[in-house]
């Protein structure tokens, strides 16, 4: 719903809008430019509070300044880095209404894409699928049914997209309601770092257990255990073709039949594994390499995808030649080890420790962090064998985390600016459809980016005039209560309309120092918005009745509170 009131104030917040864009954008440059000496510079107490908010969640709560602040900053941290410690039970009540979160691959495939009758296999198709029973993974597998048993009538399909969907509403429900932050923060980064498209075929399915089991359980463990977990994942290797990777066969010629080939390795996910999950593509390996590496995955795959969805090795498709990675001989006939060897040579890389060291201190410093926070943070990650929880320590509770060149000057991605406007409102969501409608408009659909390298962590990706403009459209959606399934209660933020100042509001919604150029645009709609008539004369478009005095005070203080979510301050962390 819009208001026709609000129509003639559409020039200030285009004037807030012009102000994000021209304030966000030097602060980001210049901050840039200064990091040699601006790392050396601390921030005040406060601000350690504010940063520490910022950036190991996913935006504060309205009170959480105080509760730091008494609690202390550096044993916030250390409660942050001990997830398991932080009783979470309440987020836990709110994710039982999503059932297919705890339900298997096999049975979410049964249920959202019953089997289909198949035609009689080809002799290629009967070598492919010869697979033994060894999975790797902790998976429940769907029993097959006894020869005499009676077939069971093939259920009526559910829609496929329910599962993404109740996988994305659980993403924001944790983002927003969780007490575990950090956590859900370097989950974020690593479903990030090892991105799927979640809209490939069977993946619809298989993201769920990549979520569960591949990337929750190791998020902040080690790291080759969380290689290790995402290898195996159906999901990863489905998106990224593995499962069809096999040596090639030949078959010469019979009387009956011509000769014939069957098989063939694909690089994907070999080259993938190399420049985006762990070398980086400055990382020293050559095309050679991926050939090899390629090799060492073959009968990596999954059986039935479309029904079980399982991982599964299959040595019939395996080559089992001698192979070199990286200069590192790896002998013949090693069957699945062999893949798992590589693993072990791409986690303890220096270039990997570099990479992901690099990757983490962007996300939690800045888009450019200084050099002796990253080599600091990859020795971190080397002697104490790829933990990530000690890797982090070793940034976030770095001088430059506290310093003047780290604070606010990352741009939210819009995920993170959904979920902080909704974490500051205490907005109540059901975090369905129309709010990641909103995220989409924005820029980056949840479980959406086609190709594997993820989202940028750059804040200039996020910083076009329209991703601003649908920044300010959902926060004064947000503010007026009209997105289904989430409101916001406008009275309880803003107080009492007759001992309310202005400027004291932004400021208590944006957890920070408000700018003079901020503060005399929030001044001034909000002088223009307290002279609207509190009387009958306003319809709201494509309504028949006129707004009442109480609805015209909500959305008056509805669009104060969307114009403190679209300064430039709210925009940064």
């Amino acid at each position: 719903m819009k208001y026709g009131f609000l129509a003639g104030h559409g020039r200030f917040l285009f004037s807030l809008l012009l102000v994000s864009t021209l304030v966000v954008l030097p602060q980001i440059a210049i901050a840039s430019a200064i990091d040699r000496v601006a790392y050396r510079t601390p921030l005040s107490p406060d601000q350690r509070v504010v940063q520490a908010l910022s950036r190991l969640t996913f935006g504060a709560r309205l009170g959480d300044v105080e509760r730091v602040r008494k609690l202390g900053v550096d044993a916030f941290i250390a409660q942050q880095l001990d997830p398991e410690s932080i009783d979470d039970s309440a987020l836990t009540k709110r994710l039982e209404k999503l059932p297919t979160l705890n339900q298997s691959t096999p049975t979410l495939a049964e249920q959202y894409n019953p089997p289909k009758p198949s035609p009689s296999p080809t002799p290629a198709q009967t070598v492919a699928t010869a697979m033994t029973s060894e999975p790797t993974m902790t998976v429940e597998a769907k029993p097959s049914p006894s020869p005499t048993a009676p077939a069971k009538p093939t259920p009526t399909p559910k829609n496929p997209q329910m599962v993404i969907t109740e996988l994305q509403r659980a993403k924001l429900l944790r983002a927003v309601y969780s007490e575990r932050q950090l956590n859900e923060v370097v989950v974020d980064f690593w479903e990030n770092h090892f991105s799927i498209y979640g809209n490939k075929d069977a993946t619809r399915w298989m993201m769920t257990a990549f979520d569960r089991d591949a990337i929750r359980p190791f998020a902040m463990g080690r790291f080759r255990d969380l290689l290790g977990a995402t290898a195996h994942s159906p999901a990863m290797l489905y998106y990224l073709d593995n499962h069809q990777s096999s040596v090639l066969r030949e078959y010469p010629a019979t009387a009956d039949k011509p000769a014939r080939r069957s098989g063939g390795i694909n690089e994907n996910y070999a080259r993938e594994l190399m420049e985006l999950h762990t070398l980086g593509v400055d990382g020293g390996y050559t095309q050679k390499d991926v050939q090899e590496v390629a090799r060492c995955f073959t009968g990596w795959s999954i059986r039935k995808p479309n029904e079980e969805g399982l991982f599964i090795y299959n040595p019939n498709a395996h080559d089992n030649g001698e192979k070199i990675v990286l200069g590192i001989k790896i002998p013949a006939n090693g069957g699945k080890a062999d893949g798992e060897r590589v693993l072990d040579i791409l986690a303890k890389h220096p270039k990997t420790a570099k990479y992901i060291a690099t990757k983490l201190s962007r996300r939690f410093l800045g888009d450019n962090p200084p050099a002796i926070v990253v080599d600091r943070a990859a020795k971190t990650f080397l002697a104490s064998d790829g933990s990530i929880t000690e890797t982090l320590r070793s940034i976030i509770t770095s001088p430059t985390f506290f310093s003047t060149s780290s604070y606010r000057t990352k741009v939210k991605s819009p995920f993170e600016f959904v979920a902080s406007s909704l974490r500051v409102t205490n907005a109540e969501t059901d975090a369905n459809r129309p709010v990641f409608d909103w995220i989409a408009k924005m820029g980056q659909p949840v479980y959406g980016r086609l190709t594997p390298d993820g989202y940028p962590d750059m804040s200039s990706h996020w910083l076009s005039s329209n991703d601003l403009l649908a920044r300010f459209n959902f926060a004064s959606a947000l503010t007026l209560n009209t997105i289904k399934g989430t409101t916001v209660n406008t009275e309880k933020l803003l107080g009492k309309r007759e001992s309310r100042i202005p400027t004291d509001s932004a400021r208590a919604l944006i957890l920070g120092e408000v700018s003079e150029k901020s503060r005399l645009a929030f001044n001034k709609l909000a002088a223009e918005l307290a002279k609207a008539p509190p009387t009958p004369a306003i319809i709201p478009v494509g309504a028949t009745k006129p707004l009442g005095p109480d609805a015209m005070a909500k959305a008056i203080d509805g669009q104060l509170i969307a114009l403190a979510l679209g300064t430039p301050e709210f925009q940064r962390k």
